[in-house]
């Protein structure tokens, strides 16, 4: 009996990149689920999951349609992708989920405070 060899994908290796790091905080920041951000692209959530996660190789048309979904430019993303504007890893999305445990009176204060930035 023989045994078949189980073929080698690429979702099998993990290979983070910059690119796709960079990609799930800017989903992250327009507060997208993978699933939303997957119906707006037109892809399937795996997709947008294996890209964020390193499992799968992104091209330039795919970038390209997750920037627009996200209401970014490409000369932005390469912009941050090359260190000029400065993108905290996880600081701005931990901020967001605790302004949305604030109870809307509390929130009011904080809203006057970032004002003043």
């Amino acid at each position: 009996m023989k045994t078949k060899k189980k073929k080698t994908r690429r979702s099998d290796t993990k290979i983070l990149t910059d690119e796709g790091r960079l990609l799930a905080y800017l989903r992250e920041s327009r507060n997208l689920s993978m699933r939303k951000a997957a119906n707006i692209i037109g892809v399937s959530s795996a997709v947008v999951n294996h890209v964020e996660n390193g499992r799968m190789d992104i091209t330039p048309s795919l970038t390209l349609k997750f920037l627009k979904a996200y209401g970014y430019s490409l000369e932005d993303f390469q912009g941050m992708l090359d260190g000029k504007f400065q993108i905290p890893e996880h600081l701005r999305s931990e901020c967001i989920e605790i302004i949305k445990r604030i109870d809307e009176q509390k929130l009011k204060t904080v809203k006057v405070f970032l004002m003043t930035f």
